[in-house]
């Protein structure tokens, strides 16, 4: 086995001005920047600011008599809870009550019956309002008629266009026999003359 070499040491390679001089400025601007964050810091410790807003202050000076007892906030006055007392029993009036009641009846009947008017009132103008005419009657009219029209020559031209397929058809149809009979020939493989005569003549009579 060949001896262990031991491990040259790299030489560092040395800096330029330009990079030492970026250096140099970068450790400035490290340490300007933490000075700067401790005096902030210290200056905040020093002078505490007391974020409360100014409705919760309020709200804490009115809850708190000047003995120190806490009181009921109410907006714009302020007034010391009452505790209720034990021994003290509340006493209901069955008579009131009943008479509350008996008003509450009385009320919902008057606004029955003035909902009950009202929609009568509203079903009479309903019937006697005058219709009023169409604006736009002329207009319907004409685009009605247009259409109609579209439709009738739509119709016609469906017409026209099956009537001519089927004369074309009659016509190939004749045309193909009137072929086939002046092409006919006979055993001896010639023309047959004697249809070919037949179809002149009849030619011949039509015109």
């Amino acid at each position: 086995m060949p001896p262990k070499q031991k491990p040259h040491n790299k030489k560092v390679k040395p800096l330029t001005s330009l990079e030492r001089r970026a250096k140099k400025k970068k450790q400035e601007l490290i340490h300007k920047a933490t000075v700067k964050s401790q005096y902030y810091k210290t200056l905040a410790k020093e002078h505490a600011v007391d974020n409360t807003p100014d409705y919760v202050k309020d709200i804490f000076e009115k809850t708190i008599d000047e003995n120190g007892d806490v009181i009921e906030y109410q907006s714009g006055a302020t007034k010391r809870k009452q505790p209720k007392k034990d021994n003290e029993e509340t006493v209901f009036d069955l008579d009131q009550e009943s008479s509350s009641d008996d008003s509450d009846e009385d009320s919902d009947d008057d606004e029955a019956n003035g909902r009950r008017s009202k929609k009568q009132k509203k079903d009479n103008k309903d019937t006697t309002k005058a219709l009023k005419p169409n604006p736009f009657k002329a207009h319907l009219e004409e685009q009605r008629k247009r259409k109609q029209q579209t439709q009738e020559d739509r119709e016609s031209r469906q017409k026209d266009k099956e009537t001519k397929l089927a004369e074309r058809k009659r016509y190939y149809q004749h045309r193909n026999k009137e072929r086939g009979k002046m092409l006919a020939k006979n055993k001896n493989g010639q023309p047959n003359l004697a249809t070919q005569m037949e179809i002149l003549i009849g030619r011949i009579k039509k015109d």
